[in-house]
C-alpha cells in the first residue's frame, strides 16, 4: 500500500516544503531508512511525481518503488538541459536502487582512424581512456576488440567495404569477399581510396565521438525568462572535453567549481545530451575562465545539415 502524496516529507533545496514544485529539476525518492530509491527529472516535478503515484497503483515496478517512498527531495534547474545533465551525473555517482539504466561502464574500447600507405583509412582498436582529453575523433564504444572486429565485418558485408583495406584480412590481390561479390573492389583496383574512405566514414559517423572543438572548458548558459519561485533564471553548466563538471547559478562560481572538480571522466550519455543541446542552440556558450562569449560551431553545422 503506497502512502498518500500529502503525507510525504518534501524538501526543496534542502528546505522543508508544503507541496511539490512546478519547476524543472531533479527529484530523489528516499525510504524511511534514508536509502536512495530513485532519481528522476522533469520540466514539471509535481506533474511527474503525480504520474509516478498514478503508475504506482498498478502492480509492478512503480508500485514497489512508491510503496517505500517517505521523502522526496527536489532541486530546481533553469531548464531541461540542466535537469538532464544533473540527473545523469547523479544516477552514476549515487547509484539509486531502482535506476537500472545509465550506470557507468568502466572499461571500453573505441575505433581510431589513420591513413595507410595506399591512402586507405585503417581502423584501429584502442583502449578508450575516459579521463583523457578528446583531441581526436573516435568512433563508437565497445566492450572489447573482438566486438569492434565483428562490427567492422558486419559493416563490410552490408556496405561493400574491403576487409583487406580495413586491415582485418591479410594477403595480397583481390580478397575472397570480392570473389563472392561482397566487396566493391578496393583490393582489385576497382575502387579508389577516396570512395572507400567516404563510405567507411559515412558508416561510422553515426557513432562518432567528436573531438572537443574548443580551446578550453566552457560554461553553457541556460536561461529561463519566466522562472517559478525558487527556480534560477539562469544556470551555467560547466563542461570540459565533453565531461560534465557541474552546474552553478553565478559566473563567479565557475572557476572555483573547475578548480575543485574531480578528474574529467567521459560519459557517453552526457556526451549525447551535450551534443543535442549545442546543435539545437538551447544554450549560449562562454569561456569558463574569461566569461567571454564563444561561437558555437555545432549550431552552424546543424543549420547547414538540417
Amino acid at each position: 500500500m503506497q502512502p498518500a502524496l500529502d503525507t510525504l516529507q518534501i524538501t526543496i533545496h534542502g528546505e522543508a516544503a508544503t507541496a511539490l514544485p512546478r519547476f524543472s529539476g531533479v527529484y530523489r525518492f528516499y525510504d524511511s531508512n534514508n536509502a536512495l530509491l530513485y532519481i528522476g527529472k522533469s520540466v514539471d516535478i509535481r506533474a511527474r511525481v503525480q504520474s509516478h503515484v498514478q503508475e504506482g497503483r498498478k502492480p509492478g515496478r512503480h508500485q514497489r518503488i512508491m510503496a517505500q517512498v517517505t521523502r522526496i527531495d527536489c532541486t530546481a534547474t533553469a531548464g531541461e538541459v540542466g535537469a538532464l545533465l544533473i540527473e545523469n551525473a547523479a544516477i552514476k555517482a549515487e547509484t539509486p536502487l531502482y535506476n537500472r539504466r545509465q550506470r557507468r561502464v568502466r572499461k571500453l574500447w573505441t575505433i581510431h582512424l589513420s591513413i595507410g600507405a595506399s591512402g586507405f583509412l585503417m581502423p584501429t582498436s584502442v583502449d578508450f581512456i575516459p579521463e583523457s582529453e578528446r583531441a581526436n575523433d573516435s568512433y563508437g564504444l565497445y566492450n572489447n576488440p573482438k566486438h569492434i572486429e565483428s562490427t567492422l565485418r558486419r559493416h563490410a558485408r552490408d556496405h561493400g567495404l574491403c576487409l583487406r583495406m580495413l586491415g582485418i584480412d591479410k594477403g595480397r590481390g583481390p580478397c575472397f569477399q570480392f570473389q563472392l561479390k561482397r566487396c566493391d573492389g578496393a583490393c582489385a583496383g576497382e575502387e579508389t581510396a577516396e570512395a572507400h574512405n567516404a563510405r567507411l566514414l559515412s558508416v561510422l559517423d553515426r557513432d562518432r565521438i567528436a573531438a572537443w572543438p574548443f580551446t578550453g572548458p566552457l560554461a553553457l548558459c541556460e536561461q529561463n525568462i519566466r522562472p517559478h519561485e525558487g527556480q534560477p533564471a539562469e544556470q551555467y553548466h560547466i563542461v570540459d572535453h565533453w565531461s560534465y563538471v557541474g552546474s552553478v547559478t553565478q559566473t563567479a562560481a565557475i572557476q572555483p567549481t573547475l578548480k575543485h572538480a574531480q578528474p574529467r571522466f567521459f560519459d557517453r550519455d552526457a556526451y549525447h545530451l551535450l551534443m543535442s543541446a549545442l546543435r539545437k542552440g538551447r544554450v549560449t556558450l562562454i569561456d569558463a575562465y574569461s566569461c567571454e562569449p564563444v561561437d558555437n560551431p555545432l549550431l552552424e553545422w546543424h543549420r547547414a545539415n538540417s
